[in-house]
């Protein structure tokens, strides 16, 4: 690895996992995460859904968005209103993790530079949010465009802080976007159920995106990779949309690729994005080192890739911890550092 300045220009193989524990003591999940995913690897800011309402993805998203209330009502969480107790508790939640990391990263000898941070993407968020009047505010052009900027823009904010508490440097930002098909295809039911919302045309979608990380661009050293649902039918028109929006990172799940989607995963890292391969369920049986990276060689080599370029790939999890025990945390992300060793040493090699 080499660096310069506060960029770091990577070249080897690492590990990393998505950000969402089980429990309610977010120190304990971080002991594990240091210990597992310390440098080089990267590290993640851990996310505690069983503390609550406000700890959840979508509360914790709507936290970050600049300069708007909320607050949580039967149908769901409404925006641009006073925060309710429900919204001051997820901003609380925010500030605490925030803090936290500040501790825990202060306490470490050597100083840490990178984190990876998981948010709902822009699209995702939308989908989840809604009006005054309980309408979403998706069927609101001029809403959804100011509550995406604002939400850009509190992201943004989040960081800055982050970066003025700690020593991290880096910042890898997922995108879980697990809504965005239906907000393409006009799938997603209005409040009352009766219908569905129109499809939200491409060329938005695409600025949004484009606007989203643009402003990411603003802290040195930032990054903005998605996680897009692997069984939508339509995988690859949504990656060419966020590929024209300069996103330059992709999660892989790889039960969900057929051929196509290899392709086209190969043209992405011609193209120079970083990819996210989904090998392990924790808990379940991990393969051996050798069986393991074979896995990860076979449909490389298949596509014509140069070993030279396994640098782009980044090994994680195929889901997320939420359910998992600390011990079957610290076995699965120690196996994946030995694939990722492995695969290192044979670009190495090659």
């Amino acid at each position: 690895m080499t660096e310069t300045g506060d960029d770091f220009a990577r070249s080897d193989v690492f590990v990393t996992s998505f950000c969402h524990f089980p429990g309610q003591e977010p120190m304990e999940i971080h002991k594990v995460v240091r210990g597992e995913l310390g440098e080089p690897n990267l590290a993640v800011m851990p996310q505690l859904a069983e503390r609550g309402v406000g700890a959840d993805p979508l509360g914790r998203s709507t936290s970050m968005v600049s300069d708007m209330g909320f607050d949580l009502q039967p149908h769901g969480w409404r925006i641009g209103v006073g925060d309710g107790i429900d919204a001051r508790r997820a901003r609380s939640f925010l500030r605490s993790d925030e803090n936290l990391v500040a501790d825990v990263l202060g306490a470490e000898k050597k100083p840490a530079q990178r984190l990876k941070v998981s948010v709902l993407g822009p699209w995702s968020l939308a989908a989840g949010l809604y009006l005054s009047h309980g309408e979403r505010i998706l069927i609101d052009h001029g809403a959804r465009r100011d509550i995406l900027q604002a939400y850009a823009d509190g992201v943004k904010q989040h960081f800055l802080r982050l970066r003025s508490s700690t020593s991290i440097r880096q910042f890898t930002v997922q995108l879980d976007e697990p809504e965005l098909p239906g907000v393409l295809d006009g799938t997603l039911p209005t409040a009352s159920g009766y219908r569905t919302l129109r499809s939200i045309p491409r060329a938005e979608v695409r600025e949004v995106y484009a606007q989203f990380v643009q402003t990411m661009a603003q802290i040195e050293g930032t990054s903005v990779i998605v996680n897009l649902p692997g069984a939508d039918t339509d995988w690859i028109k949504r990656v060419d949309i966020l590929h024209q929006a300069g996103v330059n990172g992709y999660l892989i799940d790889p039960p969900s690729m057929n051929h196509p989607r290899w392709e086209r995963m190969a043209s992405l890292i011609e193209s120079g994005s970083q990819i996210y391969l989904q090998l392990l369920t924790p808990g379940m049986r991990a393969p051996g080192v050798v069986e393991g990276v074979h896995h990860v060689l076979r449909p490389w080599q298949q596509l014509g890739l140069p070993l030279t370029r396994l640098g782009q790939l980044t090994l994680m999890p195929a889901t997320s911890f939420a359910h998992s025990s600390s011990s079957q945390v610290i076995e699965c992300l120690q196996h994946l550092t030995g694939y990722a060793q492995a695969l290192d040493q044979t670009r190495v090699d090659a």
